[in-house]
């Protein structure tokens, strides 16, 4: 299931794709919440499961992780 993002889980989706060439790997809820000035990290896991839902991220089964779904990460961030 693919839905329109809002600009917030665009900008979080953008970061993660950032991230992710920068350092290998994905970036935590705790890194989002810093990146954002979040006050706690559930604010970004809440960005996290919301991008799990619109089919852009899919959790690692077992592990605390997600990974981009087969479909391009930022297809919706191309204008």
């Amino acid at each position: 299931m693919t839905t329109k993002l809002t600009a917030r889980q665009e900008e979080i989706l953008a970061f993660m794709v950032e991230y992710e060439a920068a350092n290998d790997n994905m970036p935590t809820a705790v890194v989002i919440a810093r990146h954002f000035r979040y006050a706690s990290a559930n604010s970004a896991s809440e960005h996290l499961q919301a991008l799990v839902r619109t089919g852009r991220l899919e959790r690692l089964e077992g592990q605390v992780g997600f990974r981009f779904t087969r479909t391009a990460p930022c297809a919706d961030l191309q204008a």
